[in-house]
Formats: C-alpha cells, sequence, structure tokens
C-alpha cells in the first residue's frame, strides 16, 4: 500500500516537472495556452488516477438477522406495553374497590392481581385487610367477576 503511495507521488511529481518544462519551451501565444490546459488535464487525470482503480464495496443486507431483530424487539416492548396495562387494570380495580369500600363505610386496603385472557389483563383475585364484608363481597362478584373463593379477608373467610 505504502509503495504505491509513492509511486504515485513519484508520478504526479515527474508529470508536473515534464509539464513545467514543456510549457517553457512552448513559444508565447496560442500554442502555450492550449499546451498548458492540457498539461492541466493530464496532471488531473494522474492525480485522479488511483480514484479509477478503487471498487465500490457495497455493504451485504443479512434481511433475515435484521426481521429477526426486528421481531424481537417488537415481542419485547409488546411484552411490557402488556405488563404495564396488567398493572393499570390491578391498580384502577383496587381503587374501584376502595371507592366502593368507603361508600359502604368502611376502610379498606385492597391488592387486586390480574389475569390475561386472550389478550386482556381482567382482574381475577383480590386480597382486602378487612374482616368480611357481606355487600363489598356480593360487589366484588358482579362488578369485577370476583367470585368469593378468589376474595382473600383479614379474618381469613372467602
Amino acid at each position: 500500500m505504502i509503495r504505491a503511495v509513492k509511486e504515485w507521488l513519484l508520478s504526479v511529481v515527474m508529470l508536473s516537472f515534464l509539464i513545467s518544462l514543456l510549457r517553457l519551451l512552448l513559444p508565447e501565444g496560442n500554442l502555450r495556452k492550449v499546451g498548458a490546459f492540457t498539461g492541466s488535464l493530464v496532471l488531473t487525470a494522474a492525480i485522479l488516477r488511483p480514484l479509477a482503480r478503487l471498487e465500490p464495496q457495497w455493504p451485504e443486507w443479512d434481511w433475515e438477522r435484521y426481521e429477526s431483530a426486528i421481531a424481537e424487539r417488537t415481542e419485547e416492548l409488546g411484552g411490557r406495553r402488556e405488563e404495564a396495562f396488567r398493572a393499570e387494570v390491578e391498580a384502577r380495580s383496587a381503587e374501584l374497590v376502595r371507592a366502593k369500600a368507603e361508600e359502604l363505610g368502611l376502610t379498606v386496603s385492597a391488592v387486586v392481581t390480574a389475569r390475561t385472557e386472550n389478550g386482556t389483563p381482567l382482574p381475577w383475585g383480590v386480597r382486602l385487610d378487612a374482616p368480611r364484608n357481606a355487600a363489598l363481597s356480593e360487589w366484588l362478584r358482579e362488578a369485577l367477576n370476583i367470585p368469593p373463593e378468589r376474595q382473600q379477608w383479614a379474618d381469613g373467610g372467602p
């Protein structure tokens, strides 16, 4: 590589020297102008000659690898979205339970767990830190579709 650069540089310098000598030897007038123009073209060609030998190397696209990476990333992001949606359903359901308990005159802390069915997270079970209340239990069954066997009360009763 270095040898090729040295040879190219030497040829450009020698060609410049010859063109300069030729310009000095040519008589004044149009002939000298034509010689200078021609010499400039030849020198430009000599300078650009290495570029003509370069072969463009286009990147090779591994489409299968890219498709695989995109599919993995999409699946990962979809999973995160589903987890966030599930957490949101659980949090909002717990808020509904607390609001209904307050409406019934109870102070309750609730933790709702969701289960995904057909791609949709739905309230599945609830854990309450209060003794069993029939009205709230019935509301949980009707409003959130959580039957008494999936309701955990502080007194241990379903």
